[in-house]
């Protein structure tokens, strides 16, 4: 099989690693913008079985002709920023009936993709990432740990999802079937839970202040995060209650998710999972001390191309979204956006967003059918 990855970051190095290793006999290829940074043999670290292995991809290439080059598959772990721009590099050069993946596939990716692909090729979507994976030295090593049992997947033409799966688990990777995209769209994970965090961290000071120190971002969660989360996760699953019509159980609550029914019992959850304990919040040295990192992906993500593209789902059903437009209002003042316009999310700056507004979409039946 000839796969791609797209993006030589954390999980895309790290998933050119596991696949390789796994399946010697593939053609596996890294697209990224820095490929001479990269060792021609890149280690792995599997943290959770206690084992190293190296791996030598058979090409790391900034050419999208050279690495999507009759790709099977294309697996894509970039910012969802950066997703259209890929669509567009790839899209001449990958197989005739290529699958192409999206990790994880929210963002507003499935607007886009009939604009570069034609109906032979097929979109899916991870709900989330399938493992937790960390760079020790970009291009040279990666760690690899947190493997979830399996991975929530969808595609946008829902009858092709047992094919993608198929394909998928060839590569290694154990799934199970969403019904439909809109289950991976609107699966309430970075976009939520790090706003709420990013929200309660930063926005008791404006863009410029000094802080004394660098600070973890989810130790000392609180339970005002926690009420602002599970907040905004009440408010996407009214949103999800008013689509008729369409199976969007797959998407569970995050108390659900989290084992934690309430606000103190998520606090507690959340401050005690390990894999959270050693990510520091998006800050940058400066004289004096630290300000806030606004070029972190906290911000250029999972505002812009998370939260904001959930919201813009409420503009078509006429539901409230109060904790919502609470965080994303802080955010759009905090950046100098206009986002909104007396209370309306209208602003002139969400252009440059990931929004559905964005795109040819008017009406809540033209939505809904696009996933059915």
């Amino acid at each position: 099989m000839n796969i791609c990855i797209v993006g030589g970051g954390h999980i895309g190095t790290t998933l050119v690693c596991y696949i390789k290793h796994s399946h010697p006999e593939y053609k596996v290829s890294l697209y990224t913008r820095k490929p001479e940074l990269f060792a021609e043999e890149i280690q792995c670290n599997d943290i959770e079985r206690n084992i190293s292995y190296y791996v030598k991809p058979d090409l790391i290439s900034n050419s999208a002709e050279k690495t999507a080059g009759g790709a099977d598959i294309v697996f894509i772990a970039l910012p969802h920023f950066a997703i259209e721009k890929a669509f567009g590099n790839i899209a001449p050069y990958v197989a005739a009936d290529a699958f192409i993946g999206v990790l994880p596939g929210g963002g507003g990716c499935e607007f886009i993709f009939n604009k570069y692909f034609d109906n032979d090729k097929t979109l899916f979507g991870f709900q989330r990432v399938p493992f937790t994976a960390k760079l020790e030295k970009y291009g040279v090593e990666t760690n690899l740990k947190s493997w979830k049992p399996f991975s929530v997947v969808g595609t946008l033409n829902t009858d092709r999802i047992d094919k993608a799966c198929e394909r998928i688990e060839l590569c290694g990777l154990r799934t199970k079937k969403a019904s439909n995209y809109l289950e991976i769209a609107l699966t309430p994970t970075n976009p939520i839970l790090h706003t709420s965090r990013t929200y309660e961290l930063f926005s008791k000071h404006d863009v410029d202040y000094v802080y004394d120190t660098k600070f973890k971002f989810y130790v000392g969660w609180s339970d005002d995060t926690s009420e602002t989360l599970l907040g905004m996760d009440r408010e996407l699953h009214n949103l999800l209650d008013a689509m008729d019509g369409i199976n969007t159980s797959a998407i569970r609550p995050l108390s659900e998710h989290y084992e934690s029914p309430t606000i103190p019992a998520l606090t507690a959850k959340i401050n005690s999972i390990p894999t959270f304990q050693t990510v520091f919040a998006p800050m940058k040295e400066t004289e004096g001390g630290y300000i806030t990192d606004v070029t972190s992906r906290m911000f250029t993500e999972d505002f812009p191309w998370g939260l904001a593209v959930i919201r813009s789902y409420f503009e078509f059903f006429n539901i409230k979204a109060p904790t919502m437009d609470k965080v994303l209002g802080w955010y759009a003042d905090y950046m100098g956006l206009e986002w909104y316009v007396e209370g309306k999310f209208c602003g002139k700056d969400l252009i440059q967003t990931g929004i559905i507004q964005n795109y040819d979409i008017k009406t809540k039946e033209e939505l809904l059918a696009l996933y059915k």
